[in-house]
Formats: structure tokens, C-alpha cells, sequence
């Protein structure tokens, strides 16, 4: 087989096209992914502090009498994410009671990084 048959030749051409752009297409799809998991984790804790911050505020003396039983309160308000108590924090704040928790979402890609999500809340009392 000469050179000029060689470069004309367009067997494979598909295969090649493919290794060339399916790493790019695949590091979008589950970056995508990891989005929307980051996403989630931030708007269910934060539904999780708002919620707990009222109840320390509202509900003082039942459901969330101190500060141990609002952080654990808040981690069985919430939805879809693993979160023990230990990754809430309950004080009285200036602005009232102020819940707040730190949470790592980890990653399934290991080309990208844990995800840290920290939101907060406070109720005036």
C-alpha cells in the first residue's frame, strides 16, 4: 500500500473521530451530574437551617428546646442527603437563633474535587 492510498483510505475514520471528542463529551455529562448532586445537597440543607431556625425561635420549649435538639431537628428535615446532626451548628445569635451546617458532597468523577456546601439561617427570637 502506498502513501497517497494510505491518507485516502476512510476506514476507521469514526473510531478515531470518537476517541478524539468522547472525553470531552463525558467530562460535560458527569460534570453535569455533579451539578445538579452539589445543587441538591445546597438547597436541601438550607430548606433544613431555615426550618431549624424557626423552630428554635418558634417551637422553644417542644421540639427544639436547646441547641442539640434543633441541630437534630434540622439533619431529619433533611431531603436526600446524608447529614448526621454533628454537621449542624445551633446558636443564639444577635440576629436571633442561627443554625448553620458544613456539609462535603462527594464526587464520583475523580478527576474533579469534593464539593464543600456551607449555608445558614437565622430567625429573630
Amino acid at each position: 500500500m502506498n502513501n497517497r492510498a494510505f491518507f485516502r483510505d476512510a476506514e476507521g475514520a469514526t473510531a478515531v473521530e470518537f476517541a478524539l471528542t468522547s472525553p470531552v463529551y463525558f467530562l460535560a455529562l458527569f460534570g453535569l451530574a455533579q451539578v445538579g448532586l452539589w445543587l441538591w445537597a445546597d438547597f436541601s440543607l438550607q430548606r433544613a437551617v431555615n426550618a431549624a431556625s424557626r423552630c428554635a425561635a418558634v417551637l422553644k420549649t417542644t421540639t427544639c428546646a436547646n441547641a442539640t435538639d434543633t441541630e437534630a431537628y434540622a439533619a431529619s428535615v433533611t431531603v436526600g442527603v446524608p447529614v448526621s446532626a454533628s454537621a449542624f451548628t445551633a446558636t443564639n445569635a444577635p440576629c436571633g437563633w442561627k443554625v448553620t451546617a458544613k456539609y462535603i458532597v462527594p464526587t464520583f468523577v475523580p478527576a474533579l474535587p469534593n464539593i464543600n456546601v456551607n449555608v445558614s439561617a437565622c430567625y429573630p427570637t
